[in-house]
């Protein structure tokens, strides 16, 4: 082996080390996250009679940790932003961004919308992380697909839940918001396309596919999403719309798995 060929080797190894490390912590943050998320919806939500004053105090907590963790999260991207322009590691920096962003978020959704909110972070945040594990360790075809396939599931579980309630026009507004998420996306791959897999930033080319991306896939998939959204805004049973969405994010998984083979 040459040596260019071992340090084109070596240069693989890095990357996907620091893959697998930026993986592990995302799962480790995420699992923290997610158990606070479920201690809190044990005494938030199904409270007893003698818990009705930790209930209140509870409820006073959520909204000041959500200014606060605010506040820390957008101090922490400050730093992180100063590591990263001093070409330093900005691990801990980001992790602690990241985490108190999701805590932010979690108890605006919690304070804002009560159970259901929380109920939505907590079923949320696993989604996420397998998402960030789709980036990582699958092509970025696959993730464009999972993306758009869990706006749709958001969707579809939004509007079983708010559709003609108390918070309708806010199902209108994630069904819409998920709706042009996905158009968005629709539109990154025609640039793709254009562009053999790559975009331009800032005078800069960026890879966001591989040369041998499949588009009309990716473009079927966000036709599916917006059809899917489209339906469960007009009221059709979810329970359809959410096995058609599933059992085509399940057919992805086997072909971009097959084509990492």
């Amino acid at each position: 082996m040459d040596k260019n060929a071992k340090q084109l080797k070596a240069a693989k190894e890095r990357q996907e080390e620091a893959a697998l490390n930026r993986v592990l912590c995302w799962i480790a943050g995420g699992a923290v996250l997610e158990f606070l998320l479920l201690l809190l919806n044990r005494y938030y939500s199904h409270y007893t009679v003698a818990q009705i004053e930790l209930r209140v105090a509870l409820g006073s907590a959520v909204k000041i940790l959500a200014v606060a963790a605010l506040a820390c999260a957008a101090a922490g991207a400050f730093w992180w932003n100063n590591t990263r322009k001093n070409q330093k590691r900005g691990t801990l920096p980001g992790i602690l961004t990241l985490f108190l962003a999701g805590v932010s978020i979690s108890c605006f959704a919690t304070w804002l919308f009560d159970t259901a909110g929380l109920r939505l972070m907590y079923l949320g945040v696993p989604c996420v992380i397998v998402l960030v594990m789709i980036y990582y360790l699958y092509q970025h075809e696959f993730f464009l697909v999972a993306c758009v396939s869990a706006l749709a599931l958001l969707g579809t579980w939004v509007s079983s839940r708010g559709l003609g309630g108390a918070y309708a026009a806010l199902t209108y507004v994630v069904v819409i918001v998920s709706a042009l998420v996905v158009l968005a996306g629709a539109l990154l791959c025609r640039k793709a396309q254009a562009g053999d897999g790559t975009v331009e930033f800032r005078g800069k080319k960026i890879r966001v596919f591989a040369k041998d991306a499949n588009y009309a896939l990716l473009y079927l998939s966000a036709a599916i999403a917006l059809v899917v959204l489209a339906a469960a805004a007009l009221g059709v049973m979810t329970v359809i719309l959410r096995a058609v969405m599933v059992a085509w994010l399940l057919i992805m998984a086997v072909y971009y798995t097959m084509k990492l083979m």
